[in-house]
């Protein structure tokens, strides 16, 4: 069946572009052109900074430590209470302090304690003429089984006291047999300056000498050096 076109207007669109004609006189049909809107190409930005995350940093040289130098405690290996006799006592020459003198002769006197009904008494070694001795209960008891006292003369310094008070650092020498501490203390009399004990409940150092306790209530107490 043959097609008719109708009597006005453009013929039906069949797809683009629409075939030509084979009738005389037909004309072709051009579809107008449609103009597109143009958009502006996006605004440039500057560039934005670019952040890296977990960055790795190459290793660093590790700077050498800084000593600092602190006041350290006094160490208890300079301060020793050694064991001995008064026949062996002088092998403790070089270590033993002379915390005294002989008044009439001038020799050394160190330190010592021993023990004795209950407690640890502080007395004396002349170890000179190997006699040790402990003032007690009014009397001076020699001892022949005892410790001497060791000790760097840098490492302890002896410090005024009186009426039983003791200075900061003194040291702990002995004790009563009621756990009362003693300390190491001296004084001097009739020319000698000897080692002795500091009872505080006493209010004294009590030195020995010629038989007998001798107290003292102006001594002075041996203490660790501010260095240590």
């Amino acid at each position: 069946m043959a097609y008719n076109p109708p009597p006005s207007g453009p013929p039906p669109y069949f797809g683009y572009p629409p075939p030509p004609s084979q009738a005389p006189g037909a004309f072709a049909y051009v579809p107008t052109p449609v103009m597109m809107p143009v958009f502006p190409p996006p605004e440039s930005h500057p560039s934005q900074p670019t952040f890296v995350t977990n960055y790795i940093y190459p290793p660093q040289p590790i700077p050498d430590p800084i000593n600092i130098v602190e006041q350290p405690e006094y160490p208890p290996e300079l301060l020793d209470w050694v064991p001995t006799t008064p026949g062996e006592a002088h092998t403790l020459y070089g270590r033993a302090y002379t915390a005294g003198r002989e008044g009439w002769d001038g020799s050394p006197l160190w330190s010592i304690r021993a023990h004795h009904n209950g407690g640890l008494i502080l007395g004396k070694l002349a170890i000179k003429h190997r006699a040790a001795y402990i003032p007690f209960a009014g009397r001076e008891i020699p001892v022949h089984n005892f410790e001497v006292l060791c000790a760097p003369p840098h490492a302890v310094q002896w410090v005024p006291a009186s009426n039983g008070q003791v200075p900061p650092g003194a040291i702990i020498g002995g004790n009563t047999n009621t756990a009362e501490p003693l300390y190491v203390g001296r004084a001097r009399h009739r020319g000698s300056l000897s080692p002795g004990k500091v009872q505080p409940s006493h209010e004294a150092c009590y030195i020995s000498f010629g038989g007998s306790e001798v107290p003292y209530r102006q001594y002075e107490v041996l203490c660790r050096t501010s260095n240590f």
